[in-house]
């Protein structure tokens, strides 16, 4: 058994993936494996015939190896079952339900084979009955197993049989309390039952945890509609639909499934989930893998490079933006991230080159002009700082927009730097109207009272802002001007 982690599940989280990698099979056979008294020989002959000319690399050698393992033991449900995970993992669930089919007749004891031909019939669809049984024999083998207990609760939610359905995801719950799509899915088996406050009290403890859960507030609207409560409906399915899918969940089980998948495609698709569910941390550990197997794949260094970002390593953020622009140096987004970057390095030199491409790539991108306002700034130019600072605001002027309270920051100070405080105070009074309790501009603010020789001023800015987020700097300007901030 490995670490626990969550995963976006293979039963419902991944497209049809093999169209996008141009896979193509060879016939299959299809014949259910026979009992437990087929010769080896009989047994090696159901082995799925796989054409692995198509596929990736590392994909056709994975299948290779877990062929020739049976081609060498076919009596060994180890093997059999192996080369189902293979085909589970890249969603070749027909193969692999043959294989978990002949794995479970050779070895009746092992959990994982019954469990994983249940997954993939759920999948298929065509044999509810087939899928039901699949995992109460996985049951019987580990009745303590909560996963399992969730994936045969959904089963007999789709053939309609609610009571048991209740049955098997409460005990899911009780076994594996952060089980979320257990209590999701209960949670829709009591609306569907009828009992609405017992299906809100669920949901309402899915989006504690997760707050943009989407089927959580799908289903949580559809509750309050049924209550009576149409506004509060309506408010939710709003926020519904802004939300990210949320899909994930924990199957130590499961994880061995998703160890097996080496396709890059695969592989991205699940870390695409992850980074869209906020989990960074699985998301750049597939995307990593990704880059590894497609170094040139732009796209996959750019969402690599979101995913450190969030996690706050922005030097691999940065080193990874920068591949992206070396392999497509039109890409805007790319140039302007890593632009931001380098700017919170304090390496405005280095951020001009970027945002000047930009600025020739998409005149009218709206970061630009205050970003390169900015890196002059850092560049010790405040003089053509202050004109692209103008240049944006006459930008943002004629679309309507908002400047941004840092951007504004960086204009007054450029202008208070070139000793034009009046032109200072009237760019931080801007930034003021759009945060009255920014405590970064009321600073400033009192530094260009100070500087104007208006002590009194400069102490109930720099107070104002102590109060808000004590700063050294203002405490600093406090005791050089030998003055303290009245009480309370």
């Amino acid at each position: 058994m490995i670490g626990r982690r969550p995963y976006a599940g293979l039963a419902t989280a991944l497209p049809a993936l093999l169209a996008l990698s141009g896979w193509t099979l060879a016939a299959c056979g299809g014949a259910a494996p026979g009992g437990e008294g087929s010769a080896p020989a009989e047994a090696a002959a159901e082995l799925p015939e796989i054409d692995i000319a198509a596929m990736e690399p590392q994909v056709a050698a994975r299948f290779h190896e877990a062929r020739e393992a049976v081609l060498a033991d076919p009596g060994s449900g180890s093997a059999w079952g192996r080369f189902g995970m293979v085909a589970h993992a890249h969603e070749l669930f027909d193969e692999a339900a043959v294989a978990y089919r002949r794995a479970e007749a050779l070895d009746p004891s092992d959990v994982r084979w019954p469990y994983y031909l249940g997954d993939v019939l759920s999948v298929l669809g065509d044999e509810p009955e087939a899928a039901e049984a699949a995992f109460r024999r996985a049951l019987a083998l580990d009745p303590d197993y909560g996963p399992a207990h969730w994936r045969l609760g959904t089963i007999l939610v789709a053939q309609g049989e609610s009571g048991a359905a209740a049955r098997a995801l409460a005990r899911a719950l009780e076994l594996a309390p952060d089980l979320q799509p257990a209590r999701l899915a209960l949670a829709q088996v009591r609306l569907a039952q009828g009992e609405l406050e017992a299906s809100e009290a669920l949901l309402r403890e899915i989006l504690r945890d997760k707050p943009e859960h989407q089927q959580a507030l799908s289903t949580l609207a559809q509750v309050t509609m049924r209550q009576g409560r149409a506004d509060e409906a309506r408010q939710i399915a709003e926020a519904a639909e802004a939300a990210p899918f949320y899909n994930l969940y924990t199957d130590p089980l499961m994880d061995q499934v998703v160890l097996e998948g080496v396709s890059a495609v695969v592989i991205w698709q699940r870390a695409q989930a992850f980074l869209q569910n906020g989990d960074d941390e699985q998301a750049a550990i597939g995307l990593r893998r990704v880059v590894e197997l497609q170094p040139d794949n732009a796209d996959a260094h750019h969402q690599l490079a979101l995913a450190y970002r969030n996690l706050g390593r922005k030097a691999a953020a940065r080193r990874h933006l920068e591949r992206v622009v070396e392999l497509d140096p039109e890409l805007v987004d790319a140039r302007v991230q890593l632009a931001g970057l380098l700017l919170e390095e304090g390496r405005g030199t280095a951020a001009l080159p970027h945002l000047a491409q930009v600025a020739e790539l998409a005149p009218d991108d709206p970061d630009v002009d205050w970003y390169r306002g900015r890196a002059l700034v850092q560049a010790g130019e405040p003089g053509r700082a202050v004109e692209a600072f103008a240049r944006a605001a006459e930008k943002d002027e004629a679309t309507g927009s908002t400047p941004p309270v840092w951007a504004l920051n960086e204009w007054g100070n450029a202008l208070a730097r070139l000793g034009r405080l009046d032109a200072a105070l009237e760019v931080f009074g801007m930034a003021l109207v759009a945060d009255p309790r920014d405590p970064q501009t009321l600073f400033h603010v009192g530094l260009v009272h100070e500087a104007r020789g208006r002590a009194d001023e400069a102490v109930g800015f720099y107070c104002r802002s102590m109060t808000i987020q004590p700063s050294p700097p203002a405490a600093s300007r406090l005791r050089t001007l030998g003055r303290t901030c009245p009480p309370g």
